[in-house]
């Protein structure tokens, strides 16, 4: 097979796949003036990921984390170190922290979660979420009684296509490479906010060594954090709802891990350094540091 052939192959894929992506923007996309006005203009970013490392490299470099410009992710408020390190940012997109339409324990632990940070936060925070979560009142009632967190809205629409086409979508806040975690949106908003030097910890990932399949079929993971009082086999699900097969969690798993290297090109591209500071992390996209380096 001829360069040619393979060239104009690549191309008319990259067309149609940005053609696709200009539907789904128009379909699910919104104003993101507010995301915009939310830039910071430090240094710095800590990423707080809640994997189980984040304690000992917390207890280790208490000081300097403190210090530091931070997003945390998910149920981090549930835990002490919320009001001790008082982030600025706050990302979750978890269909099940926000839907009614799940399981009740989901929707427990979703309202232990909004109650948390309702009751606590004594400080200015900037709560990002999707547009998605608009629409869904439980939530939004309960953390508009607390004037210190404002609500931000973020479009996490897949963005796919010629890289002008995608660098263009994400400069805007219009939509970002697929956001199979938590993780992906809080970085994508850390380039966008032109920071110089992203950190994360807490940030193992390494849920492909954590799956099992039961004799019923059933696939089961151990999302492992740092502040899990036992080890527990969940179902990977859909929306808190329909349980996933095998090679659509891989599949999944797989797309999350091809995020990180188009978010490390995409941070290049602007000259802004992406450092995993997570030891025993399964990303490999983005350079490895020891955070007391920067200590």
């Amino acid at each position: 097979m001829n360069t040619f052939f393979i060239k104009t192959l690549n191309w008319f894929i990259s067309l149609n796949t940005t053609v696709l992506s200009v539907f789904k923007l128009m379909v699910w996309s919104r104003s993101s003036k507010l995301y915009k006005k939310n830039r910071t203009n430090q240094k710095r970013l800590i990423i707080l990921g809640n994997g189980p490392s984040f304690k000992n490299t917390l207890e280790s470099n208490f000081d300097f984390i403190k210090k530091q410009e931070l997003i945390c992710l998910n149920h981090f408020a549930i835990t002490e170190y919320y009001t001790q390190l008082k982030p600025r940012y706050y990302f979750t997109i978890a269909h099940d922290l926000f839907l009614d339409n799940t399981k009740q324990e989901y929707k427990n632990a979703s309202i232990r979660l909004f109650n948390t940070i309702a009751d606590n936060t004594d400080w200015p925070l900037k709560f990002f979420i999707t547009y998605e979560a608009r629409k869904e009142k439980r939530w939004q009632e309960i953390l508009k009684k607390n004037k210190n967190v404002e609500i931000v809205y973020m479009n996490v629409t897949p963005v796919e296509g010629f890289k002008w086409f995608r660098y263009y979508c994400y400069n805007h806040g219009l939509g970002m490479t697929r956001p199979h975690n938590i993780m992906i949106p809080s970085i994508h908003f850390a380039i966008f906010s032109n920071v110089k030097e992203i950190l994360l910890i807490g940030s193992e990932h390494s849920w492909i060594k954590e799956i099992h399949v039961d004799e019923n079929n059933n696939v089961l993971f151990f999302n492992e954090h740092f502040y899990d009082k036992e080890k527990q086999y969940k179902e990977y699900n859909n929306r808190g709802q329909s349980a996933f097969k095998l090679h659509e969690v891989l599949a999944t798993i797989a797309a999350a891990f091809k995020s990180y290297q188009e978010l490390n090109e995409y941070a290049q591209s602007r000259n802004i350094s992406i450092y995993n500071c997570t030891k025993g992390s399964f990303i490999d996209a983005f350079e490895r540091k020891q955070i007391e380096e920067f200590v």
